[in-house]
């Protein structure tokens, strides 16, 4: 039975439907926070603290620094949105954290009707609530949800992006097709071209948020552009779009790079750290896993600033890779390995209670992904628009360090080809009966 995508306005049931299980979120983000003020140690992450730093120095008027001597070592957004509550009075670690939570829980919960909404213009009424329900109680989903990480706002924000660039008129030349492929920015009618340069304009915004939430996504909406690329027509309308979003896309992005200019008179996107990082998962110390403790920094020039100390760093860990190829190819598996386990890597998770979450909650959604992507292999442009994040962040911590929480971005694309194989199960099912 081939799915159909539903263009009118959300029908009764499903709104009722899309609610429950939008409050069943909510409940359940809800519950996990309560758990985690009760565990507090299970839910502290260095990075957190770091993200509590910035957040007091941006409420006191020094701007997203770390330190006087490190002044763009962190991605701006979320610890401006943390420094809200210091402006309230919210000022140590603990009352910072659960305000952390509070903002998790907000776009973790918008989260499920995004997602709800790009499933169901990629497909069905009925595939979107498959996948809410998914996203909405998913164990790790909800875990990250308690942490004061950038992992749930950016995820949230780079699937709204995703669904305000996919365009909304009907590309009548396919008009049997399932997914993306039957989309068409413009249409014919001057109403469709200015409704999807809405969305283009949109997406361009929400997408240079989220790079500058999680710098390491920077390129990817370029990569989104590459997917979509050949699916639409005409091609002067594609040109013009794609300039129009890369031109928004820079003026979001635009603050950052001039305060970068100002402090080391180059370009920088975004934040520097790329060198250090990369010196964490190529070098003798490196084993795939987080471990910026473990690093031997090369020896630094006195006055040199935190990018000269970082392109130092870069340097010496290219360097390295060049000399070590074979275990360079090693840890790429490893962190393959780790960004993809059905289970946490982290010593402190590895109980046989979150192995058993893992194994009864991951494991079914990676195996129903893998046969959405075996239904959809004729569908090409569905297919790598919902593989493309997943590609991308995969390949990236094959290059940096790999754990779970790297693949986070990618997860609501794969809950989306679950919710697809499982809808089609269930119709074959329903055929057999």
């Amino acid at each position: 039975m081939r799915e159909r995508t539903t263009e009118s306005n959300s029908s009764g049931p499903y709104r009722r439907r899309l609610t429950m299980i939008v409050l069943a979120g909510l409940l359940a983000r809800g519950a996990v926070i309560v758990y985690a003020g009760q565990h507090p140690k299970t839910f502290d992450f260095p990075d957190s603290h770091r993200y509590f730093t910035v957040a007091r120095n941006i409420a006191a008027g020094l701007g997203p620094i770390d330190s006087p001597t490190v002044r763009a070592g962190t991605d701006p957004i979320y610890p401006g949105l943390l420094s809200v509550g210091v402006w309230f009075g919210l000022t140590a670690d603990d009352q910072l954290m659960r305000w952390a939570q509070l903002i998790n829980t907000a776009t973790g919960v918008a989260s499920i009707g995004v997602l709800a909404s790009l499933a169901r213009k990629l497909f069905s009424e009925r595939v979107a609530l498959i996948c809410a329900a998914i996203v909405a109680v998913d164990p790790i989903t909800l875990f990250f949800n308690a942490l004061a990480l950038t992992e749930t706002l950016y995820s949230t924000l780079l699937v709204f992006g995703v669904y305000l660039l996919i365009p909304g008129g009907k590309n009548k030349s396919q008009p049997n097709t399932v997914g993306v492929g039957q989309w068409a920015w413009g249409g014919e009618h001057m109403e469709q071209t200015i409704a999807s340069m809405r969305g283009v304009f949109l997406a361009s915004g929400v997408l240079g948020i989220s790079a500058l939430t999680r710098s390491s996504g920077l390129l990817f909406p370029f990569l989104l552009w590459v997917v979509l690329w050949n699916c639409f027509a005409p091609t002067f309308r594609r040109v013009v779009f794609a300039l129009f979003f890369s031109i928004l896309f820079g003026v979001i992005l635009a603050p950052t790079m001039v305060r970068n200019l100002h402090f080391f008179h180059t370009f920088i996107p975004v934040r520097v750290g790329s060198g250090a990082s990369l010196m964490e998962a190529l070098g003798p110390w490196a084993d795939g896993a987080p471990g910026m403790d473990r690093i031997v920094y090369p020896t630094f020039p006195p006055n040199a600033n935190e990018h000269e100390r970082d392109q130092i760093c870069r340097d010496a860990a290219i360097e390295w890779a060049k000399q070590n190829p074979g275990r360079v190819l090693s840890l790429a598996w490893t962190k393959f390995c780790r960004t993809w386990s059905i289970t946490i890597n982290a010593s402190d998770y590895s109980s046989v209670a979150y192995k058993l979450v893992g194994w009864l909650t991951v494991a079914p959604v990676f195996a129903l992904a893998i046969a959405g992507v075996v239904m959809l292999r004729r569908n090409v442009a569905t297919l790598a628009l919902l593989l493309a994040p997943a590609a991308y962040f995969t390949i990236l911590h094959m290059i940096f360090v790999g754990s779970v929480r790297y693949r986070m971005p990618a997860m609501p694309f794969v809950f989306i080809l679950a919710a697809f194989a499982l809808s089609r199960l269930f119709d074959r099912k329903a055929a057999n009966v």
